[in-house]
This record gives structure tokens, C-alpha cells and sequence, in this order.
């Protein structure tokens, strides 16, 4: 009688174990996608934050470029402004392309400043790119410049 009830002893701990190491790993399983759906929550704010640039400088330049009849020359003004922590910096570029691309050098320059057109003849395209101190970066590239005589 005294084998038959530590079987029954024995399976009853057994069960209990079997619950307890079910629960640890349902536990573990919950932390761990819990933990994973942070990251990725995470990423996405940041690609969303870089896609809508929500706190990046606002660039302004006039004239804005377009068909306009040639010219030998274009006087461009440049203005940024930031609602957030400031500007950190403000860089421009000359294109014969309307495209930005990350290992363009840039000529720094002040807020509230004029930049004049190259003056060999072609089609220019005027690219700024201006950061705050936090890194959030916006880049304009205006409409084409005719310059030639």
C-alpha cells in the first residue's frame, strides 16, 4: 500500500513540475515577443520619423528655379528655419542633375543667405541640405535654372 501511494505521490510532483516549467516557458515566450515587438516598434517610429521628416528644418530658397528664359546668372536666396532645437547646419550644391546624393560635397553657408548660379552656360538644379543638432536633415532641390547668355 506504502509503493502504491509515492506513485501516486510521485505523478502528482511530476504534474506539478510539468505545470511549473510550462508556465517558465510560456513566461520566457511572452518577454521575449514582447521585447521584439518593442524593437520593432521602435524602428518603425524612427523610419516614420525620417519618411514624414517630423521635426527636420524647413527650407526655403527664392526664386524656386523653373523655365525661365536663360540667364547669365541666378541669385538664389536661401532661408531654414527650425521649430525644434535650431540648425545646426546648412549646406548647398550647384547639380547639373535634380538628384541628392550623400557623397555630393556641399559649400557651407549662413541662414538668410544668397548663392549665385555658376557661370558656365548649362542647366542647374540648386540642392541645400540642412540639419539641427538632433540630425533630423531635410534636402530641397529646387526646379531647373537655365544660365547661359
Amino acid at each position: 500500500m506504502s509503493i502504491l501511494k509515492n506513485k501516486k505521490g510521485f505523478i502528482a510532483i511530476s504534474i506539478i513540475y510539468s505545470f511549473f516549467i510550462l508556465f517558465i516557458m510560456v513566461m520566457l515566450l511572452i518577454i521575449y515577443s514582447y521585447v521584439s515587438d518593442r524593437k520593432a516598434t521602435n524602428r518603425i517610429k524612427t523610419d516614420i520619423k525620417n519618411e514624414f521628416k517630423i521635426n527636420a528644418p524647413t527650407i526655403t530658397i527664392n526664386p524656386t528655379g523653373g523655365d525661365y528664359q536663360k540667364q547669365a546668372s541666378y541669385t538664389v536666396n536661401i532661408s531654414v528655419k527650425d521649430e525644434g532645437n535650431g540648425i545646426s547646419s546648412i549646406g548647398y550644391t550647384w547639380s547639373t542633375t535634380p538628384k541628392y546624393l550623400s557623397s555630393m560635397s556641399l559649400t557651407t553657408t549662413a541662414n538668410n543667405s544668397s548663392v549665385t548660379t555658376p557661370s558656365a552656360a548649362g542647366n542647374y538644379y540648386l540642392i541645400v541640405k540642412a540639419c539641427d543638432p538632433d540630425n533630423n536633415c531635410q534636402t530641397l532641390i529646387s526646379r531647373r535654372f537655365i544660365v547661359g547668355s
